[in-house]
């Protein structure tokens, strides 16, 4: 059990580096508004459980702090933010994603007058007492969170602060090239019911549309299985590619990622996250219509995409 501060943001984290980037640029916003020295006090200890690596602290983030421990959880803390966690807890489980996300906005105020936002998915604007320990518990997996902040961001994610960046296999084709970033997640897309939305079929009209708008394209595959991809997906014959190299950090790759000129995404944050770190004003960004298999608030599309029904 930690015990928690004023001055400090409380940010436990949850997920892959998709997910760790959404959930520290909504602390870095906060962090940036406050007048003061705020210490972002981020703790791994579920992603590190999960089997996971903490992606965030390869970047040089300012006054961060890592802990390896739950910051709520403990038999012995009764604070009022632990309590105050239980109640958000209770009132919650067992809810659909809609469901759930409506009870947040309804208990929004409750917590964020005590310091304290959650929100899993979808858009709700915090308006947090700041004058308390600050505690975040949520994916926040939309810009609205931190558009505003987007160059800085940008700089603190840069992939020029690493020296694998620059050596990168087939780096300069793809700065140099029509290069088009295909993001394929195959285990989102095999056997997943939350998760499969993007079919073979998604990925073939992707591909065509981007060869019919792109001229001479240059395919830079990053997949958890780029066998597969090259496989059922990328016609190796009839496409020039370059191919993620596992070899690499996988943050390093995001940077390399981001370097193309167009995207093609699926319903992942990491393919996500490649084409806002884009700089090309005149990307190209193909995405499925839907973004999950389920029902649940997504706040992830932006107007100028091109989206492929699914």
């Amino acid at each position: 059990m930690v015990k928690m501060k004023k001055g400090n943001i409380y940010l436990p984290l949850q997920g892959r580096i998709g997910n760790q980037l959404f959930q520290y640029a909504l602390a870095r916003k906060i962090q940036l508004s406050l007048p003061r020295k705020i210490t972002i006090v981020m703790d791994d200890s579920d992603i590190l459980r999960c089997g996971w690596v903490n992606s965030l602290e390869n970047y040089d983030l300012p006054n961060v702090k890592y802990i390896h421990e739950s910051i709520l959880l403990g038999k012995k803390n009764f604070t009022k933010q632990y309590l105050l966690r239980k109640i958000y807890r209770f009132f919650t489980r067992n809810k659909n994603y809609i469901n759930k996300f409506e009870t947040e906005k309804r208990l929004n105020k409750l917590f964020n007058d005590n310091g304290m936002f959650f929100c899993e998915n979808g858009y709700i604007e915090p308006k947090l007492n700041c004058n308390a320990p600050i505690y975040l518990e949520g994916y926040f997996q939309s810009q609205l969170y931190f558009d505003d902040i987007k160059d800085d961001l940008l700089k603190l994610f840069s992939g020029r602060q690493f020296s694998e960046f620059f050596t990168y296999p087939g780096l300069e084709k793809i700065q140099n090239r029509n290069s088009v970033c295909i993001s394929v997640k195959v285990e989102h897309n095999v056997g997943s019911s939350m998760y499969d939305v993007c079919s073979m079929e998604y990925w073939e009209s992707a591909i065509e549309y981007i060869t019919r708008t792109v001229e001479n394209p240059l395919f830079f595959i990053c997949s958890d299985n780029v066998e597969y991809v090259l496989r059922n997906l990328i016609d190796a014959t009839k496409y020039d590619y370059v191919v993620q190299d596992k070899n690499v950090p996988v943050y390093v790759s995001l940077a390399v990622m981001s370097e193309c000129k167009h995207f093609i995404i699926g319903n992942t944050t990491f393919g996500w996250w490649a084409q806002y770190m884009s700089q090309n004003p005149n990307k190209i960004v193909v995405a499925p219509s839907k973004w999950m298999a389920v029902d649940m608030p997504i706040d992830l599309y932006e107007n100028n995409w091109h989206l492929i029904e699914v």
